[in-house]
């Protein structure tokens, strides 16, 4: 498959060449009502954000190659990851955005590697300050707001001299927002740089920088971002659930902490968290995933707590709580940790039961070469990993605090986990990239929710036992309950792009900001024997 967008890792970005895509009239008069509640459509109109076809802006000509799972606001802005074949050198790589809903706009650059990191970076490369080189996650939007936040790599950004008069360079990685026309650092690891003291890690040793920034971070509110941070603290690994606010007359606003390692597990008396998880974010509170181990956990679950320092954590659903519809005693074992969250509404993976299967997994053939090179050195004949039998996809409603199911394994689904590999292998980059160990499997979920008359309107993704993979949407909580299909692997590539007609579908994603006011965004490669096509698709949820 020539343009494979799920799973791609690295991106970069470009500048902004209008590009006008006419959205369909049918799709923007769509209105939500409440006759709306669990009634669902039987079919799907799209329209196109982005496609194979679509010229790169400021990228000399080029034309996108692959994309990922894309964001989606309240009145239908699209934020994209995005990049193109390599040609002339590196491939270009980026942060896009496009208004789709009320009067259409054109694609436009958020961030790309033609952008130099927003202050603080006083570090000249052939003339021009540190510029971004990836983009490690899928970019998110606020819910009701227009910023955009994503993480970004670079080269070093910050040059300034040691007691000992020694030169060093740091800060290869950050936390940009574009917000109100302005490209903002949100976060960034010049913590340990003097001046820098409001960048530092909040209840660490003095001076602390974060090493990393793992996941995709949130957006709070227009001036804040809500974000995991991992940081050593007296030679000791930690990890971390934190937010700062950027407003234009508080850049140098601290950093503050929800969560840590330094934090008991609510309702232990010694059990602090040994692992936490990119969070999702309202304009006022925070929800994320916290447990004791991460591999194989006892306690823990997902919470709810105030943009505050060091506030009271609400457990909403925890390791060991009723998983519902199933018998009395039938408990959570395993809670994924992508979660999806509209200030109301949680949607989220779970797990029960200890029954397993064998699942083996094949490396990647698109990708980074050296990650596959030590995928099939490591695994030339696939990797066997267990996955649990009995999982679903549910959500949990904050006023009522009850939990819904919005799908579960059995007669018609296999499976809700996909599996990837990633990592740094031994001897590429340095000791500032991405990733600080050897890349490994790793299973993720993808689900995304938003509020539609006191429901939960819940789209998902999921493996049939046909293993067809598909986007799926419903309303929980309902009886009956109906899950309408949106789009399945092996499906007519018209069904989502007439320029991809008669070339099947063959990957499909969605992410968890993907879902918000009846907009529903996604990402889908088409592939056969002999064409290739890829785009980020956009379409309406209610009649």
């Amino acid at each position: 498959m020539k343009r494979a967008i799920i799973y791609w890792r690295h991106s970069a970005v470009y500048t902004a060449i209008a590009l006008s895509l006419p959205i369909s009239s049918a799709l923007a008069q769509i209105t939500l009502s409440a006759a709306d509640t669990t009634s669902l459509p039987s079919t799907f109109a799209w329209s196109t954000v982005a496609n194979s076809e679509t010229l790169i802006p400021n990228g000399a000509g080029k034309t996108f190659n692959s994309f990922n799972q894309p964001s989606v606001n309240s009145t239908g802005l699209v934020a994209l990851r995005a990049r193109s074949k390599g040609g002339n050198g590196q491939p270009l790589r980026g942060i896009y955005s496009r208004q789709m809903g009320g009067v259409a706009g054109s694609l436009k650059v958020v961030f790309d590697t033609q952008t130099e990191v927003p202050q603080p970076n006083n570090t000249l490369y052939s003339s021009k300050l540190s510029s971004f080189t990836e983009f490690p996650a899928f970019p998110r939007i606020g819910l009701t707001n227009k910023t955009i936040i994503s993480r970004g790599q670079s080269n070093p950004v910050w040059t300034y001299t040691l007691a000992d008069g020694t030169e060093t360079r740091t800060g290869t990685s950050g936390v940009y927002a574009f917000r109100s026309g302005e490209r903002v650092s949100a976060m960034t690891q010049l913590g340990a740089a003097p001046g820098f003291e409001y960048f530092t890690v909040p209840g660490a040793v003095s001076g602390t920088k974060f090493d990393q920034f793992p996941g995709a971070p949130a957006v709070g509110n227009l001036n804040t971002t809500v974000f995991k941070g991992n940081y050593t603290d007296a030679g000791i690994s930690k990890t971390g659930i934190f937010f700062r606010t950027f407003n234009a007359d508080a850049l140098t606003a601290k950093t503050k902490v929800i969560a840590s390692s330094n934090t008991l597990i609510p309702g232990q008396k010694v059990t602090r968290f040994g692992s936490t998880a990119p969070p999702s974010a309202s304009g006022s509170d925070v929800v994320f995933l916290g447990l004791d181990i991460e591999e194989a956990p006892t306690m823990g679950g997902i919470y709810r707590a105030p943009l505050a320092t060091n506030p009271t954590l609400k457990p909403l659903v925890t390791i060991g709580g009723q998983v519902p519809g199933e018998a009395v005693g039938v408990t959570f074992t395993r809670l994924g940790e992508g979660l999806s969250y509209d200030g109301r509404y949680v949607a989220f993976w779970g797990g029960w039961s200890t029954e397993e299967r064998t699942v083996n997994l094949k490396c990647p053939v698109d990708g980074q070469a050296a990650v596959i090179a030590f995928c099939n050195t490591t695994y030339p004949n696939g990797h066997d990993v267990q996955v649990l039998t009995h999982q679903g996809i549910f959500v949990f409603d904050t006023e009522s605090r009850k939990t819904y199911v919005a799908a579960k394994t059995g007669a018609d689904y296999l499976d809700f986990l996909y599996w990837t590999f990633s990592g740094r292998p031994p001897g590429v980059g340095d000791a500032d990239s991405e990733d600080f160990e050897d890349p490994r499997w790793r299973s993720a979920s993808f689900a995304a929710t938003f509020t539609q008359n006191s429901k939960a309107q819940v789209a998902f993704k999921g493996r049939k036992q046909s293993m067809t993979d598909g986007i799926y949407l419903t309303v929980a909580p309902a009886s009956p309950q109906i899950i309408r299909t949106v789009i399945e692997t092996g499906m007519d590539g018209a069904r989502l792009d007439t320029r991809a007609a008669g070339i099947p579908v063959t990957a499909i994603g969605i992410e968890r900001d993907g879902l918000r006011n009846g907009w529903l965004a996604i990402a889908a490669s088409m592939a056969n024997e002999v064409s290739s096509w890829a785009g980020v698709y956009l379409t309406r949820t209610a009649r």
